[in-house]
């Protein structure tokens, strides 16, 4: 009897476990919004750690993309969905690869390519069920950057690239319109000051892709002090 005891004992806490695993498996993959995050790469560089690597096109001198990412509210955003078995083969987006070059660049040693597939089995993996291939995915980036014009955006209020002029996160939230997500780094000077760079912005999008406000306004920003953003040198780009 206890023998029989013990065994449907073991069969229902494996049968939990499974159970367990297989929820917690749904949970990882399930989203309710997208990120679209953008990034300032002078903020980014400027007396980085390690130092960005590759400078960038010419033609950068905007916000690039960084990512498009499916992010799951009051909970950590799904990752890597496709595992190990993901890759990418950037010759099947041939109508993309040169506005990618433009609006998605990296400074990364890898170079564009590894980028972009780090990013696509990050984070395109696990929003298939609407962006159903790589082409779907980076496409809606490309289009959503276009429509979301951050350097409009930021240029119609005022915040404009200067080593001397601050703004407040006022000024941004204002600009933005909607509830926005800021990353910032806090760079020290030679004279013992220090400077807030915002470095990087999202914009929030439900599974539609309907702007909308994000539920998390700042990483690492102290919004009471004010920010800078720096302007492109030489030093950003391969020819200016």
């Amino acid at each position: 009897m206890a023998h029989y005891i013990s065994q449907t004992m073991l069969v229902f806490l494996t049968s939990l476990l499974l159970l367990s695993h297989t929820l917690a498996s749904t949970d990882t993959t399930t989203y309710d919004t997208f990120k679209l995050v953008r990034q300032w790469y002078p903020n980014s560089c400027y007396k980085a750690s390690p130092a960005c690597i590759s400078p960038l096109p010419r033609v950068v001198k905007y916000w690039t993309i960084h990512g498009l990412w499916p992010s799951k509210r009051g909970s950590a955003d799904p990752v890597d969905c496709a595992g190990s078995s993901c890759h990418l083969n950037v010759s099947r987006l041939p109508d993309l690869v040169d506005m990618m070059r433009q609006r998605w660049p990296t400074y990364e040693s890898g170079g564009d390519a590894q980028f972009w597939k780090y990013e696509y089995c990050k984070h395109g993996t696990c929003c298939t069920d609407e962006l159903q291939s790589p082409h779907d995915y980076f496409n809606t980036a490309l289009s959503l950057n276009h429509k979301l014009d951050m350097d409009k955006l930021l240029r119609s209020a005022g915040i404009v690239p200067d080593p001397r002029e601050f703004y407040t996160f006022d000024q941004l939230d204002k600009a933005m319109k909607k509830k926005a997500t800021y990353w910032c780094r806090t760079v020290a000077e030679e004279d013992g000051s220090s400077r807030q760079l915002v470095d990087q912005i999202s914009v929030c999008m439900d599974k539609k892709l309907a702007w909308i406000d994000c539920s998390v306004q700042s990483i690492m920003c102290n919004t009471r002090e004010p920010f800078y953003l720096l302007p492109f040198t030489k030093e950003n780009n391969d020819e200016l």
